[in-house]
C-alpha cells in the first residue's frame, strides 16, 4: 500500500484524494473501495483527525498538513469535517464528496444522549456496544446476518478505541449548520447515500444536493449507512466519475 506522503505528492493533473473516515472507523473503511478500483489508490490519502474535539479544530489540523489543493471524500462524521474544509478553504478544496452524511447541526438536546452512549460503551465494552446498539442501524436489512461484515466493523471500532469515540462524539455535538454555506461551495460535488440508511436518510441528501451548485447525487439501492463497506464497487465507480469532473475543472493544475 502506498504511503499517504507518496499519494499527497500527486501529479499536477490529478489532485490528491483525501479520505476522511466516520465515527469508529479507520483506514480499513476504504480498502474495499480501493481494491475495487486500484487506480484510485494511486491518488488516495487516508487521513485522520484523531484527537480533535470540534469540527473547526479537525479542519484546522488537517489544513496544516494537506496539499495546497486537493479533493476530499468524507464518510458520515468525516463528511461533516469535509464540509468544514470546503467552507474554511474553498480555494484549496477542488472537489467535495459526501457519503452517508448530512449538513445539519446536531438535534437540539441530543448531546446528553450522545455522551450517555460513550458511557455505555465504556461500561459494556466498545465491541459489545457496536454489536448490540449500533449494528442494526449501520447496514441494510439484507446485511443484518452478514457476520463477516459485522466483525469487520467491530474490529475497526475496537482499533479506534473509546477515547477516540469520546472525541468524535464531541465533534458530532458541536458541528455547525452547514446548510447556509452550501451555495458558496462551487467545486464539483458528489453525494452518495444508501437507500436503507436510517442514520442519514434521503431528506438529508436531498437538501445537500439542492444546496450545492455543482452536485450529483447517487443512491446505492442495496446499502444502508455503511456504503463504503456495503457497496464498495458501486461507490468506487461514482468516485471515479466525480474525480473526472474534478480533474477537468482543475486543469491546468
Amino acid at each position: 500500500m502506498s504511503t499517504a506522503r507518496d499519494n499527497m505528492a500527486s501529479c499536477a493533473a490529478h489532485p490528491a484524494l483525501v479520505l476522511l473516515p466516520g465515527t469508529l472507523c479507520d483506514d480499513a473503511l476504504w480498502e474495499p473501495m480501493l481494491e475495487a478500483r486500484p487506480k484510485l489508490r494511486a491518488r488516495a490519502a487516508a487521513q485522520s483527525y484523531a484527537g480533535e474535539r470540534t469540527v473547526r479544530e479537525a479542519a484546522h489540523s488537517l489544513l496544516q498538513r494537506l496539499p495546497s489543493r486537493f479533493a476530499v471524500l468524507g464518510f458520515s462524521l468525516g463528511g461533516l469535517v469535509a464540509l468544514e474544509l470546503a467552507h474554511a478553504a474553498p480555494e484549496r478544496v477542488l472537489g467535495l464528496a459526501l457519503v452517508a452524511t448530512n449538513a445539519r447541526p446536531d438535534v437540539a438536546g441530543n448531546a446528553q444522549h450522545r455522551r450517555a452512549a460513550v458511557k455505555a460503551a465504556r461500561e459494556s465494552g466498545l465491541g459489545n456496544y457496536v454489536r448490540e446498539m449500533l449494528w442494526t442501524q449501520y447496514v441494510a436489512p439484507s446485511r443484518l446476518c452478514d457476520d463477516a461484515l459485522a466483525a469487520y466493523i467491530v474490529a475497526m471500532a475496537e482499533r479506534v478505541g473509546l477515547d477516540m469515540f469520546d472525541a468524535q462524539t464531541e465533534i458530532a455535538i458541536a458541528r455547525a449548520d452547514s446548510r447556509p454555506r452550501l451555495a458558496a461551495m462551487r467545486m464539483p460535488s458528489l453525494i452518495v447515500s444508501g437507500r436503507h440508511d436510517v442514520i442519514n436518510p434521503a431528506d438529508r441528501q436531498s437538501e445537500m444536493s439542492a444546496g450545492l451548485r455543482d452536485s450529483e447525487w447517487r443512491v446505492c439501492d442495496t446499502a444502508g449507512h455503511f456504503v463504503p463497506l456495503e457497496a464498495p464497487a458501486e461507490l468506487a465507480v461514482s468516485v471515479e466519475a466525480w474525480l473526472a469532473r474534478v480533474d477537468a475543472a482543475a486543469a491546468p493544475c
